[in-house]
Order: structure tokens, then sequence, then C-alpha cells
């Protein structure tokens, strides 16, 4: 932070009142529509459910972890710990195909299924959701036919 003068670096949003007063006011409704506490209660249906299907696999899949509305699930190459971006990939182009919109692999290897729904997503959803994402897992690493789903969310 000492590299540049106080002034001398700027950029295209700092300093504009736009972007501040968007940020107050996603602030607002957050705390106003206790979207945190909301999230830590869908965390208690989604994280158990990353784990039960992290169990049905354990020859690939690492490791489920998350807090709240935030998850992943790490895909590795069978009976190791490397991870295995290619099959992460395709569980992930399953679900688009199944109408689950879902962030690209990350990871330290692009490894990880990333589970990220709106703060706002009603529960229902998040279950059919949580269902379309096994479906791919299924699919892709037990070998089970596609099965016929138009879009999710």
């Amino acid at each position: 932070m000492g590299l540049y003068a106080p002034g001398s670096m700027t950029s295209t949003h700092s300093g504009s009142p736009l972007p501040v007063a968007a940020a107050i006011a996603s602030l607002e409704i957050i705390q106003r529509e206790q979207l945190a506490e909301r999230a830590a209660r869908m965390g208690e249906i989604l994280i158990p459910e990353l784990h039960r299907i992290l169990r049905k696999y354990p020859n690939n899949l690492g490791c489920a972890q998350g807090k709240g509305l935030v998850g992943g699930i790490q895909v590795v190459k069978p009976g190791t710990k490397t991870p295995d971006p290619d099959m992460a990939l395709r569980i992930n182009t399953a679900c688009l195909q199944k109408g689950l919109l879902m962030f690209a692999p990350v990871g330290g290897g692009g490894e990880c299924i990333k589970i990220a729904p709106p703060l706002t997503i009603p529960e229902d959803a998040l279950r059919e959701s949580i269902q379309v994402l096994e479906e791919a897992v299924d699919e892709v690493l037990g070998g089970k036919k596609p099965s016929e789903r138009g879009p999710t969310i």
C-alpha cells in the first residue's frame, strides 16, 4: 500500500459516489432482510447434502466443505488426492445441460465444483439444485444414463 503517494493512484470506480451508494444500499438490504442469518440456516441444508454426495464417491471426490450458502466439492483422480479438473468440468457441464447454471470449476487445479447460490434462493429451489447436482455427479462418476430435466432455477 505504500507504493503510491496519497491521491496518485486511481481506478474507474474509486471515489465514485454511485458504487458507494450501491454498496451501502446492498448492505442495508443484507441487514434488513437478515440474509446472513438466512444463509446460515440454508447452509444447514446445503453442507450436509454435499457431504452425503461425497460419501457416495469417496474415490473420486476428495472433500466437501462450505459455510452458509457457499460450498464446494473437490474432484480428484480415482484413489488419489490429485486434482481432476477434466472430471470437474464434466460434472459442471452435466449440471448446465440439466438447467443448473454453475460457476466454472475453481481451485488450485480447477478441480472444485463451486456452489454459491443467491442469498435469497428459496429452500425448494436449493433442494432441487442439490438434486440436479447429484444427478450430474451420478451420471459422470457413476456411469448412470442422463435423465431428462428442464431448467431448474
